[in-house]
C-alpha cells in the first residue's frame, strides 16, 4: 500500500513538472548564459607563484624562530605546519617587506590613495604624508598577496594583479625581498664583527699616522740646527729627506693595500692561504738584506756617494724583478682566475714586499740618524726619544696588523655563513608568466548559472503550485467537498487550439537565449581581436 502510494506521488510531482516545464526550461536557458555573459565585463586576474625549498628542516630561519621567541615551551618540534605557515605570512605581509617592494618595483602612488592621504592626514600629524600613503599602498597590495605552505619545507608565494607581467614580477620581488632578509638576518652576527673590525682599523690607522708625524716632526727639529759646512751635517739633511720620502711611500703603499684587500674579499679569495714560492722569498730577502748593507756603506761613506747610489739602483732593480716575478706566477698559479682578478693578487705581494723593504730602510736611516746626533754632539737624550717615539709606531703597527688579520678572517667567515645561508632557500620554481586569467573561471561561472537557472525553475514551480487553488484530481474534490464523484469528463485537446499560446513562453526564452549567445560569441570575437 505504502509502496503504491510513492509511485502516486511520484507521478504527481512529475506530472506538475510536465506541466509546468516552461517554468523550468527558460531559467535554465537563460540564467547560465547571462551568467556567462557577464564575464566578458569582468575585469580579468593573473596570479604568479613562486616556490621556495627551506633546505635545512632542523633549524628554522632566524626571523621565524623570532616571532616564536615569546612562546613558553618553545621547541622547533611542537610548531605545526599552520603556525609556520601563519609566521611566514606575516613576516612576507608586512608592512617592511611591501614598503621595500615599492621601492624595488617602483609603484607609484596613485590619485586615490593621495586623496586618502589629504582627508586622514590631520589625524596623523606624527606619520609624514609620504609614509601614510606608502602604507596604505602597503594595505592594497596586502590583499593581493598569498603565502601557503604546500609542504613541510615548501613555501609558495602568489601575487594577483590585472596584469598578467606585473603579476610575474611582484610575486619574484617578494621572492627575491624574502630571501635576502632571511641571508641578511642570517649574516647579522658576522656584519657587525666586520663594521667593528674596520672601525679599529680606522681608528689605528689615525693614531699610526699621528705617530708616524710626531717622530717625521721631531726628527725635523733635530735637523733644522745649522752643521755649517760639516758633511755629516749635509748628509743628515739629505737621509731626513729620504727618510720623509720613504714615510709617504709607505703611507700610500698601506691605503693601496687596503682597498687591494678589500677587492680581494669581495672576491672570496683568501690571501691568508697563499703563498709566494721559494724562488720569489729569495729574491725578497736579497731584497731586504740591501737594507742591512746601506747600513754599513752609511757608516763609511757620504749619502751621495757612488756605492750608495748603486745600492738604491739595485733595490729598485730589484722591486722591478720581483714584481714581474710576482706577475708570472700568478699567470702560472691561478690560470682559471679573470686577468683583473691575477692583477690584484700580483699587486697585493708586491705592495707586502715594498712596505716591508720601505720599513727596514727607514729603521736603518733612523738609526744612522741616532747615530750621526750623537757623533755631532747632541744631547743624549734624542736617542732615548726617537726610540720611544719608533716603539710607539711599532706598537700600533702591531694593532694595525692585528685588526687587519682580524678583518681578514670575519670576510672569510662572512662568505662562509652566506654560502650556507644561500643553502637554506632555494626556488625551485621561478614566477611564471601567467597566460591565461585566474579569474573570471568561466565554466565555474557557468555550472553556477546552471544550478542557479534549475533553482529559479523550481522555486517558481512551487510557488506557481502553492498559488494554484484549482482542482487537478479527483480525490481533491472528494476531500475538500466531502461529496461523491459520479462521473469525469476527459480533457479534449482540441487540434491547434491553444498549442500556439503554450509555445510563446519558450519561443520567447529561445529567442533570449539565441540573442545571448550572439552577443557572447560577439564579445569573444572582439576580445581575441
Amino acid at each position: 500500500m505504502n509502496n503504491e502510494k510513492t509511485q502516486i506521488d511520484i507521478k504527481s510531482y512529475w506530472a506538475i513538472l510536465s506541466r509546468r516545464k516552461t517554468l523550468i526550461v527558460i531559467p535554465l536557458m537563460i540564467v547560465p548564459l547571462v551568467a556567462f555573459l557577464i564575464t566578458y565585463f569582468m575585469t580579468p586576474t593573473y596570479v604568479s607563484s613562486v616556490t621556495i625549498l627551506l633546505n635545512d628542516l632542523q633549524v628554522l630561519p632566524i626571523t621565524v624562530e623570532r616571532d616564536f621567541e615569546g612562546r613558553r615551551g618553545f621547541e622547533y618540534g611542537r610548531i605545526t605546519l599552520g603556525e609556520r605557515e601563519i609566521s611566514y605570512r606575516n613576516q612576507i605581509t608586512s608592512t617592511k617587506y611591501l614598503r621595500r617592494l615599492i621601492a624595488t618595483m617602483n609603484i607609484p602612488i596613485t590619485e586615490s590613495i593621495k586623496k586618502i592621504v589629504a582627508s586622514t592626514k590631520a589625524n596623523y600629524p606624527q606619520i609624514s604624508e609620504n609614509d601614510l600613503a606608502e602604507n596604505i599602498l602597503a594595505n592594497q597590495i596586502r590583499k593581493n598577496v598569498a603565502v601557503e605552505m604546500t609542504a613541510n619545507n615548501l613555501i609558495e608565494v602568489s601575487f594577483t594583479s590585472s596584469d598578467p607581467v606585473a603579476a610575474q614580477m611582484t610575486a619574484a620581488a617578494l621572492a627575491d625581498i624574502f630571501i635576502e632578509e632571511n641571508l641578511a638576518a642570517e649574516l647579522a652576527g658576522v656584519t657587525s664583527s666586520i663594521a667593528f673590525s674596520d672601525e679599529q682599523l680606522a681608528f689605528y690607522k689615525e693614531k699610526l699616522k699621528n705617530a708616524e708625524d710626531k717622530l717625521r716632526n721631531y726628527r725635523t727639529s733635530l735637523l733644522t740646527s745649522s752643521f755649517g759646512e760639516d758633511t755629516t751635517g749635509v748628509t743628515l739633511r739629505e737621509v731626513s729627506v729620504a727618510v720623509q720620502t720613504l714615510d709617504l711611500d709607505i703611507s700610500n703603499q698601506q691605503d693601496i693595500q687596503a682597498a687591494l684587500r678589500t677587492r680581494l674579499d669581495q672576491e672570496n679569495v683568501d690571501m691568508a692561504s697563499i703563498s709566494l714560492p721559494a724562488p720569489v722569498t729569495a729574491k725578497r730577502d736579497k731584497l731586504l738584506n740591501t737594507a742591512s748593507r746601506l747600513s754599513d756603506l752609511l757608516a763609511s761613506y757620504d749619502w751621495r756617494d757612488i756605492r750608495i747610489y748603486s745600492l738604491n739602483e739595485e733595490a729598485r732593480n730589484l722591486i722591478v724583478e720581483l714584481t714581474n716575478d710576482i706577475g708570472a706566477w700568478v699567470e702560472e698559479r691561478f690560470p682559471n682566475y679573470s686577468q683583473e682578478l691575477r692583477s690584484l693578487i700580483g699587486e697585493y705581494f708586491t705592495g707586502n714586499i715594498k712596505i716591508d723593504f720601505n720599513r727596514a730602510k727607514r729603521a736603518i736611516l733612523d738609526q744612522y740618524i741616532l747615530k750621526a746626533k750623537t757623533m755631532v754632539g747632541e744631547d743624549p737624550a734624542t736617542e732615548i726619544t726617537m726610540a720611544r717615539l719608533q716603539s710607539e709606531i711599532n706598537s700600533y703597527e702591531r694593532f694595525y696588523d692585528l685588526f687587519v688579520s682580524h678583518s681578514q678572517n670575519a670576510a672569510i667567515s662572512q662568505s662562509a655563513k652566506k654560502v650556507e645561508a644561500e643553502a637554506k632557500f632555494t626556488i625551485i620554481r621561478a614566477a611564471p608568466l601567467p597566460l591565461s586569467p585566474d579569474s573570471p573561471n568561466r565554466i565555474r561561472i557557468l555550472g553556477m548559472g546552471i544550478a542557479l537557472g534549475l533553482m529559479i525553475g523550481v522555486g517558481a514551480i512551487m510557488l506557481v503550485e502553492l498559488l494554484d487553488n484549482s482542482f487537478k484530481k479527483v480525490e481533491d474534490v472528494t476531500e475538500h467537498l466531502q461529496l461523491p464523484v459520479i462521473g469525469t469528463i476527459p480533457r479534449m485537446e482540441i487540434p491547434f487550439s491553444d498549442t500556439g499560446k503554450r509555445k510563446v513562453p519558450i519561443a520567447i526564452g529561445v529567442s533570449v537565449s539565441f540573442i545571448l549567445v550572439l552577443l557572447i560569441i560577439f564579445l569573444n570575437f572582439k576580445r581575441n581581436g
